[in-house]
């Protein structure tokens, strides 16, 4: 860990990432653009809300010592443990930085948009709510991150015995069980994006998804600022993939 406990945070932005991957071992360190993929990931997690903690949460394997030290040079802090239990890796970053919300974002997704996830963030504020999804729950350019309260984790711990959902994937079980469980999950809802509904992947699990994502990079990216949702979507939609 890079600091000690803080005080309460509204919300606090949760990175998960790994070295481990069967079918791309070592992709978070995967170089793009003359960074690693992390170091990408990590500027965009730091745009969601300029003022929420950061926090890196990986596991303790040595492998992933680099991780840590890409987040320092980031200023972002790190917590580290188990490797299949990552949602208890979400706790200890709750420890970390205590906060009433949780933006979790995935290490797979280095498209994930922060300017959507400040909006499922403010929608979460306004209504008091536990989760955040789409009117519909349609297929979306929007991938690789959620809002969620602390509480929403907590209750899927409780509920969901040894569902794989809830410590694989964290915020899975409460997205997907929220109605259901109506009287102790809040669900609130945000509107459809024009042009953002796709259900083209962006996640990175395969070389040939890490050689897409460098296209794209190459086509787009200005070295000065993270590089837009949108503007992949439209380079997208008009064939820079074909």
């Amino acid at each position: 860990m890079t600091q000690g406990k803080s005080q309460l945070h509204n919300a606090v932005v949760v990175v998960q990432a790994r070295m481990g991957s069967s079918r791309l071992p070592g992709k978070m360190m995967e170089d793009l653009m003359g960074q690693p993929l992390l170091w990408h990931i990590l500027q965009r997690a730091k745009q969601v809300r300029p003022d929420l903690p950061v926090v890196l949460a990986t596991t303790d394997k040595t492998g992933d010592q680099i991780l840590a030290e890409v987040a320092a040079q980031c200023d972002v802090s790190v917590v580290r443990g188990s490797e299949n239990n990552v949602l208890s890796r979400f706790f200890d970053a709750l420890k970390l930085c205590p906060a009433r919300w949780v933006v979790r974002v995935c290490g797979d997704s280095p498209l994930f948009d922060p300017a959507f996830l400040e909006l499922c963030l403010q929608r979460a504020e306004d209504t008091e709510a536990d989760v955040i999804k789409f009117e519909g729950n349609p297929e979306s350019l929007f991938q690789g991150g959620e809002v969620v309260s602390a509480h929403a984790l907590e209750f899927s711990l409780e509920q969901a015995g040894d569902d794989p959902l809830v410590f694989e994937h964290v915020t899975a079980w409460a997205m997907r069980h929220s109605e259901k469980h109506a009287n102790d999950l809040k669900t609130a809802y945000v509107p459809q994006v024009p042009g953002m509904m796709s259900g083209t992947k962006l996640s990175i699990d395969t070389p040939y998804d890490l050689q897409r994502l460098r296209q794209l990079y190459g086509a787009l990216y200005n070295g000065k600022s993270i590089l837009d949702l949108k503007l992949a979507a439209q380079w997208i939609q008009e064939g820079g993939w074909n």
